[in-house]
């Protein structure tokens, strides 16, 4: 006895994984070099079509502020080489704090040297910071919105406000807080 098995559905309608890729950026030759033509405090130089372009390169690039800065991002990680005040933090946490803190690149690297000289004490005494992934938990239990203790280096982004006693990090204290 033979079955027929051709009237049976045995595999779902697909359609072609190319179809969900992004559209082919094209090149539009722009010869920019970073930290010659293109700095993080400049307008990204655009092709005169006004098309946006991605440029791959062989290694990493070693990214400044200005061209006179002494703060400096490379692998991740964001230096000050300032005589007076030297530090390295990660490049996020870097970001993160030169978009939500009102300061001058100088009033920066000074609140950010602070930071992670409190850090270092901090850790000399035993004190770990918590993963983010244990802070959320908390912060979805009690919909905190705010976040007191820490280091601004190590406080994460995901709070709307942050702060460790009368020192604000970032946003305007209100509403349930998480204290470490």
């Amino acid at each position: 006895m033979h079955a027929s098995h051709r009237g049976q559905d045995w595999e779902s309608p697909s359609a072609s994984l190319i179809d969900k890729d992004p559209e082919v950026i094209p090149d539009v030759n722009i010869a920019a070099k970073v930290g010659r033509d293109l700095f993080l405090d400049e307008k990204l130089p655009r092709h005169a079509s006004g098309q946006g372009y991605v440029r791959v390169v062989e290694h990493s690039i070693l990214w400044k502020e200005k061209t006179a800065s002494k703060i400096s991002t490379y692998q991740g990680l964001t230096t000050c080489t300032e005589v007076d005040k030297s530090w390295t933090i990660m490049s996020a946490a870097y970001n993160h704090l030169s978009r939500k803190r009102e300061a001058t690149t100088s009033g920066l690297g000074t609140f950010i040297q602070e930071e992670v000289e409190h850090l270092d004490r901090l850790e000399v005494m035993g004190y770990r910071s918590p993963t983010w992934r244990v802070l959320r938990a908390p912060q979805g239990l009690f919909s905190a919105v705010q976040l007191q203790g820490e280091s601004s280096v190590t406080s994460p982004p995901f709070f709307p406000t942050a702060g460790r006693g009368t020192t604000s990090f970032w946003g305007h204290e209100q509403g349930p807080t998480i204290f470490l």
